[in-house]
């Protein structure tokens, strides 16, 4: 097995060392760094699940096993090995494996999405950025939330990486992604025979994420029969798989996030309190891209360098004309749709610099029209009177025309958060009492 796996991973580019017994592990990894193990179960001198106890878990282990068992996939998972392959396996099957696992670990410790987040000129992504540090010094439950594309999984990684569980894995898992029929076995896992299909016993993400942190993405999305056993999980920590009748504990910190509004799914009965204030333990909202204009240049120049490297590219700059372009958009998709767009201009782009042609034919064209009313920039003009201070004030007052002057809904007519309203209220002079 040693050298099959030498001269097949070899042939793909990997430096491969082997050794027949734990003992001749430890002193390969006591002369030279190891970016992966792969490692059995079974060896002469010692358990592999021992072995893998002993090791950095900072090491990606992926274990391997003739003799799979659920009790011993359980413990190689709680014990921090990355992925479980039973022999066996297909060479194929083995190289998806070591290329995720890797690519993963390296993501973890290059820091992207990473333990630190790109600097911030905009005081109410600044303020967020604060909190969420804080939080993670905490093992409490954390609720995120923002619009689509705004970087939750950012900072939820964030929130893992500098907890004292960053050791331990972040296990995702996106609710809105998942059918409702897979969505609790997916969850929890399930015994074989459980329901037709299930062939053999699945370990579910619960309990792959022992003692370490896992992620609940799109949580607004699951079904109100999961959220029943969700709610039990959290408040026990404890659960059973499908079909299964033992109870299960783990020891884990949960973080959710979700981009639709959670108060509305609550009133219109499609979303639990009970589950809402447990998860609910610290809440972040994360700022729309629009409303941190200021940091769109910085965005893109990281995006830029990213993706160059990324394809092997020369360092470019970025056109003003570009930057004008790209500051008009209005960004419904967030920053996601910025990395979007960026990753198209470095690919299609054979300049230095990258210019307005290289951008999508969608977003010049938007360029050209009026920008977003918030995120407008205008000169002034030469006896000093400030466009674009009188153009807030007047979508502003208009909008709260419009409303009655409610700020709820003024603000989601201008498409800013509450908050911003106020400030926005306040910096221009207009009245709270406004009638």
């Amino acid at each position: 097995m040693c050298t099959s796996l030498r001269k097949l991973l070899g042939e793909k580019g990997f430096t491969v060392s082997t050794a027949l017994s734990a003992k001749e592990g430890f002193e390969i990894l006591q002369r030279q760094n190891a970016d992966m193990i792969l490692c059995d179960i079974a060896m002469p001198d010692m358990s592999g699940l021992m072995f893998l106890s002993k090791v950095s878990p900072q090491v990606p282990v992926i274990m391997m096993t003739a003799y799979a068992s659920i009790e011993t996939t359980r413990r190689a998972f709680k014990l921090g090995a990355r992925d479980y392959l039973v022999k066996p396996f297909d060479f194929d099957e083995l190289l998806v494996v070591v290329n995720q696992n890797l690519d993963a670990s390296q993501q973890q410790n290059t820091g992207s999405p990473g333990p630190h987040l790109l600097e911030s000129r905009n005081g109410e992504f600044t303020a967020m950025a604060a909190l969420a540090h804080k939080f993670s010094q905490t093992d409490m439950p954390v609720l995120l939330t923002g619009e689509s594309g705004t970087g939750k999984e950012v900072i939820a990684r964030y929130i893992w990486a500098h907890s004292a569980r960053h050791t331990r894995p972040m296990i995702s898992i996106n609710c809105a992604s998942i059918p409702e029929s897979l969505l609790e076995s997916e969850l929890f896992g399930h015994e074989k025979g459980a329901f037709t299909g299930a062939i053999s016993t699945k370990v579910g993400r619960f309990e792959e994420a022992d003692g370490g942190t896992l992620f609940l993405d799109e949580i607004g999305d699951m079904p109100s029969a999961v959220q029943a056993k969700m709610l039990r999980a959290l408040e026990e920590f404890s659960f059973t798989r499908l079909g299964g009748k033992e109870n299960i504990r783990v020891d884990l910190r949960v973080i959710a996030a979700t981009n639709q509004p959670i108060d509305s799914l609550i009133e219109g009965g499609r979303f639990r309190l009970d589950l809402f204030h447990r998860l609910n333990g610290l809440s972040l909202w994360i700022p729309p891209l629009r409303e941190r204009p200021e940091d769109l240049e910085a965005l893109a120049r990281h995006f830029v360098r990213q993706f160059c490297e990324k394809y092997g590219k020369a360092e470019k700059d970025i056109a003003p004309a570009t930057l004008e372009v790209l500051r008009r958009h209005a960004w419904p998709g967030n920053v996601r749709e910025l990395k979007n767009c960026v990753e198209r201009a470095v690919v299609v782009c054979d300049h230095p610099t990258l210019l307005p042609d290289h951008l999508p034919d969608s977003l010049r064209s938007a360029g050209r029209a009026p920008a977003e009313p918030l995120a407008v920039e205008q000169d002034r003009t030469p006896d000093g009177v400030d466009y674009r201070t009188n153009y807030m004030r007047k979508i502003i007052l208009e909008a709260l025309e419009r409303t009655g002057g409610n700020r709820n809904e003024a603000a989601l007519l201008l498409k800013i958060s509450r908050k911003t309203l106020y400030n926005r209220m306040k910096d221009l002079g207009i009245r709270h009492d406004f009638s």
